[in-house]
């Protein structure tokens, strides 16, 4: 993988012929669904970092928005996560991540946004903004929304035995959220008193696969280590 990350100016490098490669930055959640998805089906990709702050010109030429996952194979040119995700699934391999049953797949998608929409105000945490404890406080209702969300299923992953189209599309939400006490001392972490299958699904979820291989909380703790003179050197467990 290149360690280049391209900003305003920069050419885009050429795309070797029916080369996956996949847009973005490693600490954006909405990247990081897509790249769950390629290791959890072990699909070869080339990832090209790209400076959100000084945005490269021709990444307004694949996405009109400039937002970032972006996807590119040949004359392919697809953007927005979810679009990605379903196309990806559909594309690749014959075990489907996302429910053939359109009820299920329909209540997967429900929770989903759910879970996005109530995070959002979260990720002012990581960009500083907002006033954090503030912030944080707001988030137990979305703690408490998931945990029931599990006990419903009655499974250790929201996809079932294990992790697949509703866990992978969340659980970057969940990692930056689950890495804020980890820096910034004066936030709680969610116990597992509070929050026992919520807890127990965030280990098992950190023992998966896809989500060892693309290592976001490595990326996030990174981030934030560099970004704040709170807690610098932090190890990551």
């Amino acid at each position: 993988m290149s360690t280049v990350i391209y900003k305003t100016g920069m050419d885009c490098p050429p795309l070797k012929p029916g080369e996956l490669r996949i847009y973005g930055t490693k600490t954006c959640p909405y990247v990081q669904r897509c790249l769950l998805l390629l290791h959890a089906k072990d699909i070869s990709y080339e990832f090209i970092s790209v400076d959100l702050e000084k945005k490269p010109e021709w990444l307004f030429k694949l996405n009109p928005a400039g937002k970032v996952p972006v996807l590119e194979q040949g004359s392919k040119v697809l953007y927005e996560s979810m679009v990605l995700f379903e196309y990806l699934d559909e594309t690749y391999g014959a075990e489907k991540l996302i429910p053939s049953d359109p009820y299920c797949k329909a209540k997967d998608k429900l929770f989903i946004d759910v879970v996005t929409n109530a995070f959002m105000p979260a990720l002012k945490i990581m960009y500083r903004s907002g006033n954090r404890k503030d912030i944080w406080m707001e988030q137990t209702g979305n703690f408490r929304r998931s945990e029931a969300e599990l006990k419903e299923r009655k499974t250790n992953f929201f996809a079932g035995d294990v992790p697949g189209f509703a866990d992978y599309m969340v659980w970057p939400f969940f990692c930056i959220a689950f890495c804020a006490p980890v820096i910034f001392k004066d936030l709680k972490a969610p116990s597992s008193e509070d929050f026992p299958r919520l807890v127990q699904w965030v280990e098992a979820m950190k023992k998966d696969k896809a989500v060892l291989e693309t290592q976001l909380e490595k990326h996030i703790i990174d981030y934030w280590s560099r970004a704040t003179n709170e807690m610098p050197g932090v190890v990551v467990r």
